[in-house]
């Protein structure tokens, strides 16, 4: 079975040019400016500004809202008095109104009038026809369509950034400032960060609350207990090959994790535009995998969550591995056994699934895991041959046999076919 593609990730798009995609009523030399400054993320504050959109896609450039204009027009066509255009198909002639209600304090309100057919989406949530939204700070912003779009210019999302009160004072946006997008999964986005303070940069995950909670309903009985076990987990954890935390950021809308960067993309990405990987390769990548997962059983902890989306990558040749997205991890004593069915069904051993009510599974689970990357690395391929005569995917796991011919088909070490 071929490995699946990767996700979604509009951060791996290089950017350009967007000139004659992203037009607005504003003169030249004003678009020349602000595309300037954009990219540039040691600029001064803009404090002639009520407010910005920071694009998602990293070929659009920032859009900017001046303090002498309180309301901004959206829409694809030009002529019609917008004052942004987008021409993408999902996008409405008349799109949508943005207005500001010219307070300079904290209870200055931004609201969004919806005008459009297929949608103005905050936080992945559409406003409706001829209904009004309220734009808050960090409010991640769509026209069109609220999905990413990968490798498209269509991909109109944009994270609001609120100047009307001036610079903040506290929280995420007092000492970072975000850039572009990396990455996009169901309830969060990891932004590109820069410090304000150092420099440096970050990636940040932005963790949407509601739809979190959405996500796991039924699953967890308090996600946000859960979220912050996970930030606990990984303040214990330093390792050369776990991505480390920095710090993280609390608001009732979202959770805020500043990560170190990894820029060089995640292990799923690597096996397959290689088609693969050299044994030799394979096997500096799983002696660093078991490294990091010596030491974070060693803490008391089981990752539970391993696979190749997990794995990200430095650009170093050969690459240094950073194991990510601690999200499943839970502590666990000697008198506590991991009864929880998750995890990714592909990575999954069978004795989670198997497991009685009065039975669990340890970290040896997460040793499965790196056996079936090991598999996938060589092969660019799963392991397993799955039952056809079901969708149930404890039976799958359960049922599910080693395509061995595969893997003998590459001629690997006998060492290699042990692991595996």
């Amino acid at each position: 079975m071929p490995l699946p593609s990767p996700p979604p990730e509009p951060g791996d798009a290089m950017a350009m040019d967007t000139t004659a995609e992203l037009v607005d009523t504003q003169p030249v030399e004003t678009q020349v400016a602000t595309q300037v400054a954009s990219q540039d993320p040691m600029r001064q504050p803009d404090l002639h500004l009520w407010g910005y959109l920071i694009p998602c896609n990293p070929r659009l450039r920032r859009l900017d809202f001046l303090k002498s204009q309180p309301e901004y027009r959206i829409g694809r066509n030009k002529q019609v008095g917008n004052d942004f255009t987008f021409p993408g198909m999902k996008v409405s002639n008349n799109h949508c109104t943005i207005k500001w209600d010219e307070r300079l304090d904290r209870s200055s309100v931004v609201q969004i009038l919806d005008q459009s057919s297929n949608g103005t989406f905050i936080n992945g949530e559409r406003i409706g026809k001829g209904r009004f939204g309220v734009l808050k700070e960090g409010n991640e912003v769509a026209f069109g369509m609220c999905q990413p779009q990968p490798d498209s210019m269509e991909d109109y999302r944009f994270i609001y950034r609120h100047m009307a009160a001036g610079l903040p004072t506290e929280g995420l946006y007092a000492h970072y400032e975000l850039v572009e997008e990396l990455g996009k999964g169901s309830f969060a986005t990891v932004m590109k960060a820069m410090s304000k303070a150092t420099g440096q940069w970050y990636a940040c995950k932005m963790i949407h609350v509601k739809q979190l909670k959405a996500s796991v309903a039924g699953k967890i009985r308090d996600p946000a207990v859960a979220l912050h076990k996970e930030v606990q987990i990984l303040e214990r954890l330093q390792h050369k090959n776990i991505c480390q935390l920095k710090e993280v950021f609390y608001d009732p809308q979202y959770i805020n994790i500043i990560l170190e960067l990894v820029p060089g993309g995640d292990l799923l990405d690597y096996i397959l535009k290689r088609d693969g990987l050299p044994e030799d390769e394979a096997k500096d990548i799983t002696y660093q995998l078991c490294d990091a997962l010596a030491y974070i059983h060693s803490q008391g902890i089981a990752h539970r969550d391993l696979k190749p989306e997990n794995v990200l990558l430095t650009n170093d040749v050969p690459p240094v591995v950073k194991v990510a997205d601690f999200g499943l991890a839970k502590a666990i004593d000697s008198l506590t056994m991991l009864r929880t069915m998750c995890g990714t069904p592909s990575y999954l051993a069978p004795e989670v699934v198997t497991q009685g009510e009065q039975e669990g599974y340890q970290q040896i689970v997460d040793s499965w895991s790196v056996g079936v990357i090991v598999f996938s690395m060589i092969t660019n391929t799963s392991p397993f041959i799955e039952p056809d005569h079901t969708t149930d995917i404890k039976l799958k796991i359960i049922q599910r046999t080693i395509d061995w011919p595969t893997l003998e088909g590459t001629g690997p070490s006998t060492s290699s076919k042990i692991f595996s």
